[in-house]
């Protein structure tokens, strides 16, 4: 089903004449991660940033951007998003078994001396009576039932599931915006960075370099967090007093040093790694780090 989802990506964006540069250059987002997405590989950074990509994509090759996170969020589970609307049968059937009840017509033979505005009705008839009052309360009875479960149906596929991205989703922009911030001071910094330099109140100095675009999620002195995106050939430092822990995606294009003494950090391209750093150096983890 994602694959299914890339190549409706991949087919918009080659119908509207654009290039993946293009995207690319109106979007910043890096060019790596675009050709993940148009190959179906979804798991290369975190689903927060990634749901935030392929909005950014869709409005740009021209598809609705909230169609396309409903059909990424069907395609998780293993469905496509057309399906998901399907319960409105039960309700169409129910009105149409109701519409073909008919009222009990009179037999054709009515007695010459009954009045014509009178109904007729013969004693067949009369005992039959009970038996359509039963079928017409069954089938009342069965339309409240299918009314009920399409709600909850249509509670659990839409609502609940847009009110979960709305909680946890930062937009984009913003997102963006800071990324810029964060270029922009660090391009102002001098390349190499003197220990001295530091406040009285931070002892220890932790740079990251990245050879390529990496996500960093960073806990410092276990009560204060940041996370960032760390773009190609960048540097950031982070300052604290006593420990680091660090969830690093792309761990491959990573390097760490520590008050500017390298450190024997080792990952792999497209992996995330764990990583505790102290005075005495640094150790792998075995999970998220958390407050």
């Amino acid at each position: 089903m994602l694959n299914k989802l890339s190549e409706e990506l991949k087919e918009a964006r080659l119908k509207n004449g654009i290039t993946l540069q293009q995207i690319a250059a109106k979007t910043r987002i890096d060019l790596k991660f675009l050709e993940n997405i148009e190959n179906g590989n979804f798991a290369f950074l975190p689903e927060l940033y990634l749901k935030a990509f392929i909005r950014e994509y869709s409005k740009l090759v021209g598809l609705d951007d909230k169609i396309i996170l409903k059909k990424f969020d069907a395609a998780k589970r293993g469905k496509a998003y057309d399906e998901l609307g399907n319960a409105e049968d039960d309700i169409k059937k129910v009105k149409q078994e109701k519409e073909e009840i008919k009222p009990v017509k009179p037999q054709a033979d009515v007695p010459a001396n009954v009045p014509a505005f009178e109904t007729y009705e013969s004693s067949s008839q009369k005992q039959e009576s009970p038996a359509i009052f039963a079928k017409k309360k069954n089938l009342l009875i069965a339309a409240a039932v299918g009314i009920v479960v399409v709600i909850a149906i249509i509670y659990f596929a839409f609502i609940r599931s847009s009110s979960d991205i709305i909680v946890s989703e930062k937009p984009y922009d913003e997102i963006q915006k800071e990324n810029e911030q964060r270029i922009a001071q660090e391009a102002q910094k001098p390349a190499a960075s003197d220990s001295s330099s530091m406040s009285k109140s931070d002892s220890l100095l932790v740079a990251l370099d990245a050879s390529d675009a990496s996500w960093i999620k960073v806990l410092i002195d276990g009560n204060k967090s940041d996370e960032f995106i760390l773009h190609t050939n960048t540097h950031k430092e982070i300052k604290g007093l006593k420990t680091f822990k660090l969830t690093i995606g792309n761990s491959g294009a990573v390097q760490i040093k520590l008050n500017n003494k390298p450190l024997n950090f080792y990952g792999n391209r497209h992996e995330v790694k764990y990583v505790s750093i102290d005075s005495t150096g640094l150790q792998y983890i075995s999970s998220t780090p958390k407050p």
